[in-house]
């Protein structure tokens, strides 16, 4: 009985959340036709990312220091939990960021296309040599437009709820870009809607930040030892 009053509480939440997901995306879209995505993020996305996650009846808060945009660029990882991640972010981070993400999320529709027009990096996981193109690309957003990025280095959203393993490429760009790293914790997701599944479970969201890891920090570290070093710092922020 639970079970069916849960299904049927989620249903009429996509009622809601579905609809205003998509008009986010909708203004997104039809602006970046007018001014780069970089002039209209402030205004709706910080906003709009609350107003959405409110409708799917996700009390959201934010933990820990948001770095100020005048301190950046960055490189913000995360650990990937689900569909509320992208919000999660968008609705903690005032400032406009880019993002590298995988390339099946270019394919589903309307979110897809507005991550073309937004400007984010599709990478494969599938073709390292193509990987590294795409981050090799990616490397002008910190070099030279000086603007911070999101990414996820597990890749994909976790099925289990526990943080899975974290791939090297991102650590490999870190260190190409002598990038700040700002762990990032994501808390709730994976409750509020897992990867299997398309109930929406009403609960609470928490964005945690950590201390920065500057480049001076991790210069001396392999991409390995950098890699298991943020992974520690998120998994730390996770259960802080």
């Amino acid at each position: 009985m639970k079970n069916i009053i849960n299904q049927i509480l989620s249903f009429f939440i996509l009622l809601i959340f579905f609809p205003l997901f998509s008009l986010l995306l909708i203004l997104v879209i039809v602006f970046s036709y007018i001014t780069h995505p970089k002039n209209t993020y402030p205004i709706f996305v910080p906003i709009g990312a609350r107003l959405i996650m409110l409708s799917g009846l996700q009390l959201f808060s934010v933990k820990g220091k948001v770095p100020p945009k005048e301190g950046g660029p960055y490189l913000f990882m995360f650990n990937h939990e689900s569909m509320f991640d992208i919000l999660m972010l968008g609705g903690a981070i005032p400032y406009y960021i880019n993002a590298v993400g995988w390339e099946g999320i270019f394919k589903i529709p309307l979110f897809g296309y507005m991550a073309k027009r937004y400007g984010a990096y599709s990478i494969t996981h599938d073709n390292t040599d193509k990987a590294k193109a795409t981050l090799k690309a990616a490397e002008k957003i910190l070099l030279f437009d000086k603007t911070s990025m999101v990414l996820a280095p597990e890749g994909q959203r976790t099925i289990t709820g526990e943080i899975g393993e974290f791939k090297k490429g991102g650590f490999h760009f870190a260190k190409a870009t002598n990038a700040t790293i700002i762990p990032v914790g994501l808390i709730g997701a994976y409750r509020a809607n897992k990867r299997t599944s398309w109930q929406i479970n009403p609960g609470r969201l928490t964005t945690v930040f950590g201390d920065p890891i500057t480049a001076d920090q991790y210069a001396n570290m392999s991409v390995e030892e950098l890699r298991d070093f943020t992974k520690n710092k998120i998994s730390g922020l996770i259960r802080a």
